[in-house]
């Protein structure tokens, strides 16, 4: 489905606009990866529908959004998944967690004091996301299983995965207030490059990589 099509899905016009920045930023970033013109980029999804530039295997990249947040990851050297979500304390987090994840994580979230239960389950959550999309897999696996980190206070990881997954190596960005980003790898990282910018940013003057 061409991003056209996508955008015209969406109901609300602030949705549609948002998704429309964040698609126009994802490719003003690749565009300064590649040095192709954003408008000439030629976004693809892959056999389970995960998004790659066509003809081009040197890097790696995946987006999310939220709001008026949208967080992209791009790596030459492995294969990612990136997740961000606003934290809410107004959102179910009890029914989501009982329906959707595994009872080791239900178990590690119901030790957590109130205070901490809300931070707990959106680092599953993201943490869970950013898994299923570095592996590709989208909704042909069950978020039951394997286990990631529920304790906001530890870093995130993978902890058991059962079946033919492969291993994975989680990591915490730091993101805009208030929201929870995670990044998934197929092999460990060294240093991470968080770089913040704006739309305004990115349709400035090309810079350096």
């Amino acid at each position: 489905m061409s991003e056209k099509a996508r955008a015209a899905r969406l109901i609300r016009p602030a949705d549609r606009l948002r998704f429309t920045r964040g698609r126009a930023a994802l490719r003003r970033i690749l565009s300064r990866q590649t040095d192709i013109a954003p408008q000439h980029l030629d976004i693809v999804p892959d056999e389970a529908g995960r998004p790659r530039l066509a003809g081009n295997n040197q890097f790696d990249f995946n987006c999310s959004r939220t709001g008026n947040f949208t967080v992209v990851a791009l790596s030459r050297r492995c294969r990612l998944g990136v997740d961000i979500e606003r934290r809410r304390d107004d959102f179910p987090c009890t029914q989501l967690a009982r329906s959707f994840f595994s009872p080791a994580e239900n178990r590690a979230l119901e030790r957590l004091p109130a205070e901490r239960h809300t931070a707990g389950f959106f680092q599953a959550w993201v943490s869970k996301e950013a898994c299923v999309k570095a592996w590709g897999m989208g909704l042909s696996l069950p978020l039951d299983s394997f286990d990631v980190e529920a304790d906001p206070r530890r870093a995130p990881a993978l902890l058991a995965r059962r079946g033919a997954t492969a291993p994975l190596w989680l990591h915490e960005i730091e993101g805009p207030a208030g929201h929870a980003v995670a990044l998934a790898s197929d092999r460990p990282l060294g240093r991470i490059d968080v770089r913040p910018v704006t739309l305004a940013d990115l349709c400035g003057p090309a810079g350096g990589h």
